[in-house]
């Protein structure tokens, strides 16, 4: 068995996939934004941009309902699409030509995620994770679904082990810490350890919540110039794709990955469940999911944000997070049924088809509109106008992702990505359909 592999056409995409990702790089932004916008707010408000009642309101909605979720259904749909493809290319050829273009498509997705992250500015980038964790993937793609369903929870444990451990590591250096405090306030002589105890303890609140000065020199650097917010930016894109990657995103992709693998195999993800299952996520996940969040947030307000009761929060963050994106995507599936959902889903599916031109276009517009390579807005709104940008976003990106699709087969991105990978120019243009195969892409030497 073989013939010539090429890329998906619009009668094989699966149109629930599609709209969930359209609806996933939309809500992204819900998040993101905050991380665009603001100096080291993402989790506390009361650091930067907390101006009124407004920007509390938000936070708690985003706390809420969306936190993790977002990001959880395009990880989901990232492991069901490596599947997709690997199935898809397996049932036309026998001999290797598919994993060689997995690990192709694979790989210059990481490119994708370097580009956005140093060039674009964006630390909270995802690419750069999916591309390695999707290397990881490969191994995985003929398992069924309960070893798929063990594994992703193996992994999902793992996490949160990593984050309770994580919080055993803080509160030994918050006892050594106050251990030392007392002694020194007592006119104690300090003993050996002592000074490292207290460095260590305030370099952590330091990371937690920065002091003003220092967030306020970041504000002025990256508003200053494209060249000094690269300066600044440039450091926290690394750390997130160093060690925070290594640390956390690692594992948190590979589980989200392993279960919609399993979720694909299953039929939730292609809509081929019954509507009692996509209820059951529903009441299932949001009763579940909103109430270990509200606990989360009632405890967070109440310590007024202290760095000890953030941490210890997040121990139960996937118990609240997981369970919220699974009735995400109940949610979305049985609109998806609905009939006068069609015209609205028809809209985000065009989205969803260009979900990495959209994530990357994100990235860029909000370059242009918080830095100094364009209009220099970062630090300067409250939390709550944020979201004017990202409605404003939203429009952009509703309006043109389906007229785009009328002229043309792909997004720019995955037209790019796709010519990359098949090592091939696709047709870009739907009158060009007949031109199956064009010149091959030049590679550098």
């Amino acid at each position: 068995m073989s013939s010539e592999l090429a890329p998906t056409t619009t009668d094989d995409r699966i149109g629930l996939l599609d709209t969930t990702r359209g609806i996933a790089v939309l809500g992204i932004l819900m998040m993101n934004i905050t991380g665009f916008g603001l100096p080291y707010a993402y989790d506390d408000p009361t650091v930067w941009g907390l101006e009124s009642s407004a920007d509390l309101v938000v936070w708690r909605i985003m706390a809420l309902f969306f936190e993790g979720t977002m990001r959880g259904l395009f990880t989901l749909l990232f492991g069901a699409s490596a599947l997709l493809f690997l199935a898809r290319h397996a049932a036309r050829a026998s001999d290797l030509r598919p994993a060689d273009l997995y690990f192709r498509r694979t790989l210059w997705l990481m490119v994708f995620g370097l580009i956005n992250g140093y060039v674009l500015l964006w630390s909270g980038d995802v690419l750069l994770y999916y591309g390695v964790a999707g290397l990881l993937l490969f191994v995985f793609r003929n398992l069924p679904p309960r070893q798929l369903l063990l594994l992703a929870t193996a992994f999902m444990v793992l996490q949160t082990m990593i984050t309770v451990s994580e919080w055993n590591d803080y509160r030994e250096v918050q006892m050594l810490a106050e251990a030392a405090t007392e002694r020194r306030s007592a006119g104690q002589p300090m003993t050996d350890g002592d000074q490292e105890a207290l460095d260590a303890f305030e370099a952590l609140q330091n990371e937690m919540r920065p002091a003003r000065e220092n967030l306020e020199s970041s504000v002025g650097n990256v508003r200053a110039s494209y060249l000094s917010a690269f300066a600044v930016l440039s450091g926290d894109t690394w750390y997130m794709q160093s060690q925070f990657f290594f640390r956390h995103g690692l594992v948190e992709c590979l589980g989200m990955m392993l279960l919609g693998m399993a979720l694909l195999k299953l039929g939730v993800l292609s809509g081929a469940s019954s509507t009692r299952v996509y209820l059951a996520m529903v009441v299932i996940g949001y009763g579940l999911g909103l109430s270990v969040n509200i606990a989360e947030v009632r405890q967070v307000e109440a310590a007024q944000f202290s760095a000890e009761v953030m941490l210890h929060t997040f121990i139960t963050y996937d118990l609240g997070r997981i369970p919220m994106t699974l009735g995400h995507l109940g949610s979305i599936a049985l609109l998806y049924r609905t009939r006068w959902f069609a015209s609205a889903s028809r809209v985000l599916g065009a989205v969803g088809q260009m979900a990495l031109t959209n994530y990357l276009t994100q990235s860029l517009l909000c370059l242009l509109i918080f830095t100094g390579a364009g209009l220099a807005w970062y630090g300067q709104l409250a939390r709550h106008e944020l979201y004017y940008v990202v409605i404003a976003i939203w429009i952009v990106q509703l309006a043109w992702s389906p007229l785009w699709l009328r002229q043309f087969r792909y997004g720019p991105a995955e037209w790019l990505w796709r010519s990359l990978t098949y090592l091939k120019w696709q047709p870009l243009r739907r009158s060009s359909a007949a031109a199956r195969v064009t010149a091959p892409v030049q590679k550098s030497t």
